[in-house]
């Protein structure tokens, strides 16, 4: 079997002493790129935050690649990336034979309509949200799920979120987590004027269109946390699968849950006070 070929991201902010041992680890021969440059080698390692990670990501959907990707923590939280620096040396050899198990995740593709034309479009990793803006008055939207209509929201915004992305954006607004290998496109409000209008969970292939039918002066398209477009009354904003999977590196000795657990505190018990702890 031939070894597969590596390509290394290190990602602004990165701490610089994980950083340096990712390079030490790899070895000289592995080339250090810009993320806009990836998508040459069957295996990418992202160095960073969950944002650097995402960047990665879409470039390798831009790029049409098939290249799996393996996150390394070196960011704040990190919760896309599967490995610590200090757990490389461990699984290296695995990762080099291939024999580490791969999660297939499948991500967004968008298009913002403006007058009948495509006024823009990209792809997502966890979410699109069109985001009421200032000043703040409440955004209203009409959309269609596979063509059919769904009740018109009126709030602070919408998510469109992934699986990967339940655990981002979507869950802060209450929206369900989403465990790996179950694919699902996921609709969550934003401060909907509405108790009524729920998460909505929806089969990964189904295609979300929104119609704007009131928006602000800073009213946004937001793509994976940064400003893809504003938003105008009249805009239609399309979202659908992406045609091409995402293909992360899978820590082979740790689940999902405890990831939850260690990054996100899921389930965390209350930190009890003893008797005769001063109040």
């Amino acid at each position: 079997m031939t070894s597969p070929s590596f390509e290394l991201v290190i990602g602004e902010g990165c701490d610089a002493s994980v950083a340096d041992g990712v390079r030490s680890i790899l070895g000289a021969s592995v080339p250090e790129r810009a993320v806009e440059e990836v998508g040459q080698a069957d295996i990418v390692v992202a160095v960073g935050g969950d944002g650097t990670i995402m960047r990665v990501a879409r470039q390798v959907l831009d790029a049409g690649a098939s290249s799996r990707i393996l996150g390394v923590a070196g960011g704040r939280l990190g919760f896309l990336a599967a490995f610590e620096v200090d757990e490389l040396p461990l699984f290296l050899d695995a990762i080099r034979a291939g024999t580490l198990s791969v999660e297939n995740r499948h991500a967004l593709h968008w298009r913002l309509l403006r007058d009948g034309e495509e006024a823009a479009s990209g792809c997502a990793v966890n979410d699109v949200v069109l985001a009421a803006g200032q000043p703040f008055r409440a955004i209203e939207l009409e959309g269609e799920v596979d063509g059919g209509a769904i009740p018109r929201f009126l709030g602070d915004g919408l998510i469109v979120a992934t699986s990967a992305g339940s655990t981002a954006h979507a869950a802060s607004a209450g929206g369900p987590i989403v465990a790996p290998g179950l694919e699902a496109t996921i609709l969550v409000p934003l401060a909907a004027h509405s108790l009524a209008w729920r998460p909505l969970v929806l089969p990964a292939e189904a295609s979300v269109a929104l119609n704007v039918h009131q928006a602000n002066e800073g009213s946004s398209l937001v793509q994976d946390g940064r400003l893809a477009g504003s938003l105008r009354a009249g805009d239609r904003v399309e979202v659908a699968s992406h045609f091409q999977t995402l293909r992360f590196l899978r820590h082979p000795e740790r689940p999902f849950g405890a990831t939850l657990a260690a990054k996100l505190g899921w389930a965390a018990p209350p930190s009890w006070r003893c008797p005769g702890d001063d109040a």
